[in-house]
This record gives structure tokens, C-alpha cells and sequence, in this order.
């Protein structure tokens, strides 16, 4: 398996970890982030290919850099 495989599920992953971390539902963050749930959901299953923009949104959503969406050590 290379290294960059599932990394859409990987990020997706991380992402609902963080927002659980912070006590948000998908709801509450896709309210934050102007956003529909749904994408959000979507972007947590790996099934949306998300922009660089749309990632420094969510870090700075979540309070966090954006390189700590990427640490998938969790």
C-alpha cells in the first residue's frame, strides 16, 4: 500500500476526531464554516475532495493549523 492511499479517509477521520474533540456536532461546524452538513459528513467518510481553502477553513474552525488535520498518529 503506498503511503498516500485512503488519505481522503484519513483526513476525514482526523476531521470528525478534532470536531468531537471540541464537543461540535457536524451541524454546529458546518454552521461555524458556512457549510452544508452534509458536505461535512461527506468530507468525514472520505467521500469529498476538499480545497486547500475549504481545509484552512476547518483548522481555523477547529482552532488548530492546518498541519494538525494531516497527523494521523491519533
Amino acid at each position: 500500500m503506498a503511503k498516500n492511499d485512503n488519505l481522503q479517509k484519513k483526513f476525514g477521520a482526523k476531521l470528525a476526531y478534532m470536531r468531537k474533540s471540541k464537543k461540535l456536532s457536524q451541524m454546529k461546524l458546518a454552521e461555524i464554516v458556512d457549510m452544508n452538513f452534509n458536505y461535512i459528513g461527506q468530507i468525514e467518510r472520505g467521500e469529498a475532495n476538499v480545497t486547500i481553502q475549504t481545509m484552512i477553513i476547518l483548522a481555523n474552525a477547529l482552532d488548530v493549523e492546518m498541519k494538525e488535520l494531516f497527523d494521523f498518529t491519533f
